[in-house]
């Protein structure tokens, strides 16, 4: 089987790490740390400014080939059900993540929404089974689709949080978005694993997790 890109190397790590050059952690620069992470020579722990949660997210994030599924490329869509899901028993003022009905990207997003305690409500939404890079470019995930799935969502009220992801691939939809709906949107990062650190202290990766 030819895998799919799950774009592991597009995580941009530097943007999450404070950047001063401390060398603290016994190189010269984050960049210079950032690389030797990757080639294990170092470990988040070694940067002194990360603690706890941030520790953990940056482990998920660098050993994210070891527990996210093989999907396959080149595949024809694979339409999984479509809808909002609820996680870790989220309520009104949960953030929203937003995704496409795809089998494959749903498998994805299970593996990486397992790791976490946090409340969060999940809408996939129709784009006839397409991964979200392909249905941008087939443009069968659009705004409207979004909209109408919140209209007469339990999430559409006032005291709702009204906030939520879109994956990164989808950022031409972010104006048109928020526009029609009123709610904050936000843009995520390409890579699911990266999740956890774009969302820093809003996604809590359990103090027992196995890295290996």
């Amino acid at each position: 089987m030819i895998a799919a890109d799950l774009y592991l190397k597009r995580i941009d790590f530097l943007q999450y790490l404070p950047r001063t050059d401390c060398k603290e952690c016994g190189e010269v620069s984050c960049a210079a740390f950032v690389k030797h992470m990757k080639n294990g020579t170092r470990t988040p722990d070694n940067c002194p400014s990360l603690k706890g949660n941030q520790v953990r997210a940056f482990y998920l994030a660098m050993k994210a080939d070891q527990f996210l599924p093989q999907v396959p490329a080149l595949e024809l869509p694979r339409p999984a059900p479509e809808g909002l899901t609820e996680i870790n028993q989220a309520n009104e003022r949960s953030l929203l993540i937003v995704s496409g009905n795809s089998e494959f990207t749903q498998e994805v997003l299970t593996s990486i929404m397992a790791c976490t305690l946090s409340p969060f409500w999940l809408l996939c939404v129709d784009c006839r089974g397409d991964t979200v890079d392909m249905a941008m470019i087939y443009q069968s995930l659009k705004a409207e689709k979004i909209a109408a799935h919140l209209e007469d969502s339990q999430l559409n009220h006032e005291k709702a949080k009204r906030e939520m992801i879109l994956p990164g691939f989808a950022s031409s939809l972010q104006e048109p978005l928020a526009r029609q709906t009123g709610w904050k949107v936000r843009v995520g990062p390409i890579c699911i694993a990266e999740l956890p650190l774009f969302l820093g202290d809003d996604w809590e990766v359990p103090p027992d997790l196995d890295f290996g």
